[in-house]
């Protein structure tokens, strides 16, 4: 453990130690007006307000990832975007097809509406199931954060995630990438592009496959528990017959196969704590039963853009279907006690929006518009049950002992429904050449209503927000914006099953967050360093938290009243020399239960759940060109991340039932060589095999027959990993 204290030390202070150096060289390098050969980095275009607009002067907080960084850092996944962008966190605690997302402490649970809305080339997608596909044929990838609600609606109060992918070219060209690692996981990734009709009708084709049998062994029959195969094909095709007019037309279809639950069992909360130390999180999972999720994803969607005097008009059309099968052993022990849980949820979506957006070089520019969807999510939960746990003899002094007796049981049949319509709009004036002045307004109706089916009962709500966005940007140069904003942003209300008894409402209510926030955007010396800050202050009120009823055992969502979020993030990136590209990134956030329902005061004064305290990336490149065609890389990457909850609030209020994972850090790194349309690279992750916990129970209960067997469950890491890749263009 000190060798890895020492090494993690050496290595900041190696970091730090170049960061501190970069001001002088970076001037000398001006002063000996040098830039043509190191060069400065490539301006980025976003549609982080529905128009294109450059990256620095947009008067928000948006991390944005090009083609290039993310071929260079090898970002595959989402996890792997967001461990890289400041005060975002992901965690995944029911299966391979659920993705929790966490921006500045916002987030969303289990059965809770999502906190960030996620899109694809404009499409809102309807489910957090839909977050694990392959990112291999994107072209920018923008997080947004802080509420976003005034252009995407109820799904925004966190952020947004805009996903753009790759054109069509007017030129056949292709691309292939090939990589194995650890775990015996391949990776395959192909795209043919090119014109159909020239300069009319252009199309492209990819596809991707990963198939990995995973890190994290089962102790009890030996398996693998984090397993993945994924299937992914695309096809893009956009038909331009005019200047003025063209359709974008896109489908995909995923396949994929993986584990579902993989926690290990241990002892944390105590009367000092809940905190998950290094040996707690290397414990392997003892599973008795299955672990295993299919999943299917179809996206089919079509946009129209049609250009006139006063703007474009825009219409786009989508059609989604998710559909996940899991099985999971819900005791997460070796003992037959629910050797079988399994869900079925088949999520259907149709949506429609339509704006008219102004052109983007006059003084006063707007975009107008209205937004449809309807999606249903049908939800079936079946479990199998030792007779045990209801006689009350699972637990005996000599150790568990089985009815031999298993009933089959069908926990939950639900239909949720959810017709949303919106109208936005957005304006943007120039008051003077210097200073732009933005104000924009959304009105949301969500109409949800619950079937269950098991019960024969139904529960309808209706969710309504206005939610406003002012800002205002001062730009004295091309090289500075600086920026104050002020933002609301809520999350639809849903319904608790009736599973979850009478401890818990059946309607959830809409939580909403209002923001305050001020931010600069800078360049320096041409383009070679860059150095975007931002802080901010929100007010989260009646937040949804998840909770366990300690008392009759069942789980559902509740609302508290309020809690605070303030915190600070930066972003740094420069090219001190020819060759070497050095980047940092550090969010710092202090999030706190200021009233929970105004007569508990335990959980007055924690931290929300999923909110690491800070999130720092350092990240150091260095390119040497061996001749004319043939250039070294190398790559290293220090991640840290600082305490965080992984609390499971329960009732009644213990104010010591939390679990806390304490502040860690991983290296990364890679060395290849480039070839003009050609690479080949080696990469290791979390060289120093740290071990922390990616998600946690807190005091996870079976039953009233099992309280001695109460425990807490912890996902560990998947460990040290390396591979080889290459790939190629042509």
């Amino acid at each position: 453990m000190r060798s890895k204290v020492k090494s993690t030390g050496c290595f900041v202070l190696m970091m730090s130690t170049a960061f501190s150096a970069l001001c002088s060289t970076a001037a000398a390098q001006e002063q000996a007006r040098t830039g043509a050969s190191s060069g400065g980095f490539e301006e980025i275009i976003v549609t982080a307000r529905k128009r294109e607009e450059n990256l620095q002067q947009v008067p928000d907080t948006v991390t944005a990832f090009s083609a290039s960084v993310i071929e260079e850092r090898r970002l595959e996944r989402i996890d792997d975007f967001l461990a890289v962008t400041p005060n975002v966190h992901i965690t995944n605690d029911q299966d391979t097809a659920t993705n929790n997302i966490s921006i500045r402490g916002l987030g969303s649970n289990r059965n809770q509406a999502a906190a960030v809305a996620f899109s694809v080339d404009g499409v809102i997608l309807p489910d957090a199931d839909a977050f694990t596909m392959d990112l291999s044929d994107v072209e920018r990838l923008e997080v947004l954060k802080g509420p976003q609600g005034a252009l995407y609606g109820k799904g925004a109060i966190a952020g947004a995630i805009n996903i753009t992918t790759k054109r069509p070219t007017n030129t056949f060209e292709g691309e292939a990438k090939l990589s194995y690692g650890t775990g015996d996981a391949w990776r395959v990734f192909g795209a043919i592009s090119g014109p159909i009709v020239p300069d009319v009708v252009l199309a492209r084709v990819t596809v991707s496959h990963r198939d990995s049998d995973g890190t994290i062994k089962n102790d009890f029959d030996g398996r693998t528990l984090d397993r993945n195969r994924q299937t992914r094909v695309s096809g893009r095709i956009i038909i331009q017959p005019t200047d003025d007019f063209s359709i974008d037309l896109r489908a995909a279809h995923m396949d994929e196969k993986g584990g579902a639950l993989w926690f290990s069992l241990v002892d944390v909360l105590g009367t000092t704590g809940g905190e998950i130390t290094e040996d707690m999180a290397a414990r392997r999972p003892n599973l008795d039963g299955p672990s295993s999720t299919d999943r299917t994803v179809t996206d089919l969607s079509m946009s129209l853009n049609y250009d006139t005097s006063i703007g474009t008009f825009t219409s786009i059309t989508a059609w989604d279907k998710i559909d996940v099968d899991f099985s999971e052993d819900l005791d997460i022990s070796p003992f037959p006690l629910v050797p079988l849980a399994r869900q079925l949820r088949v999520t259907e979506s149709w949506s429609q929006e339509l704006r008219l957006t102004s052109p983007s070089s006059q003084r006063l520019r707007y975009i107008i518009g209205g937004y449809y969807q309807h999606s249903k999510r049908d939800v079936t939960t079946l479990a199998s049950l030792d007779l045990c746990l209801f006689a009350g003899t699972c637990i005996t002094p000599d150790g568990f002992e089985s009815s031999g007796v298993v009933i089959d049981a069908t926990l939950a049949n639900t239909r949720l429904t959810f017709d949303q319509y919106a109208v936005f709009g957005q304006v943007n004036y120039d008051i003077l050449e210097t200073l732009e002045l933005t104000a924009a307004l959304r009105y949301d109706t969500n109409k949800a209503k619950q079937d269950d089916r098991l019960a024969s009962e139904i529960d309808k709500a209706t969710f309504s927000k206005l939610q406003p966005k002012l800002s205002v940007a001062y730009k004295p140069s091309d090289d500075l914006t600086l920026y104050a904003t002020y933002s609301q942003g809520f999350k639809s209300g849903s319904f608790n099953p009736i599973a979850a008894g009478s401890a818990f409402p059946r309607v959830i209510g809409k939580e909403t967050s209002r923001n305050y926030e001020i931010g600069a955007k800078t360049s320096w010396l041409d383009r070679r360093v860059i150095f975007n800050v931002a802080a901010f202050y929100t007010e989260h009120l009646n937040p949804q938290i998840f909770q366990l009823d300690a008392v009759t055992f069942t789980q559902g969502s509740l609302n508290a009243r309020k809690a605070a979020i303030k915190g600070f993030e930066f972003e740094l990136a420069a090219r001190p020399a020819k060759g070497v590209d050095l980047n940092a990134a550090f969010g710092y956030i202090d999030t706190e239960i200021k009233d929970f329902d105004g007569v508990t005061d335990a959980y007055v004064g924690q931290q929300l759940p999923n909110a690491p305290k800070y999130t720092l990336n350092l990240g150091a490149q260095y390119a040497y060109d061996l001749s004319d065609r043939l250039t070294a890389k190398a790559r290293v990457d220090f991640n840290a991340q600082g305490r965080q909850s992984f609390q499971d609030f329960q009732l009644p209020a213990a104010p010591n039932v939390y679990l806390f994972q304490k502040a860690y850090s991983t290296v990364d790194a890679q060395i290849g060589l480039e070839g003009g349309q050609w690479a080949i690279s080696v990469f290791g992750k979390n060289l120093l095999k740290e071990h922390y916990a990616t998600s946690a129970f807190s005091r996870y209960i079976f039953g009233a027959a099992l309280v001695p067997l109460a425990s807490d469950a912890i996902q560990p890491d998947p460990g040290r990993t390396f591979g080889v890749e290459a790939r190629v263009k042509f």
